[in-house]
């Protein structure tokens, strides 16, 4: 996708590239293929080949055992990336997941202050 983005100019320059967050202890909880650091290199990599690209993505605020640093992270990863756009949510179990297997162990309140200071930030970072 990233070379068709360097030769087919066709192509609207925007990518919906979903993180989930940017600790990468979390993102191996989530079972997610890549870190931290392999995600951001596939933002250079596209951003090499089509420098004006608008990138969003998803963010979920809240997964079991999410910590204020692992919130942090997620923040710092935002503000290295520069989103066009996000979609933020606060984890909530899904049926059919092993997510909902889970110990919901984050604070409904503690989501929604960061689910609420996400969307603050966002509006200066994004």
């Amino acid at each position: 996708m990233i070379e068709e983005y360097a030769i087919n100019t066709k192509l609207c320059p925007q990518i919906h590239l979903p993180v989930q967050s940017g600790s990468n202890r979390l993102l191996k909880l989530m079972r997610r293929s890549y870190t931290r650091e392999t995600y951001l290199k596939r933002v250079d990599a596209i951003r090499k080949v089509c420098p004006d690209i608008a990138i969003s993505t998803d963010i979920i605020v809240g997964f079991p055992g999410e910590t204020d640093k692992d919130f942090e992270a997620t923040l710092s990863l935002i503000r290295e990336v520069k989103y066009y756009n996000s979609f933020s949510f606060s984890f909530s179990p899904r049926p059919n997941t092993e997510a909902m297997t889970f110990k919901d162990d984050v604070p409904h309140d503690v989501k929604k202050m960061r689910l609420k200071f996400y969307k603050i930030f966002k509006r200066n970072f994004i």
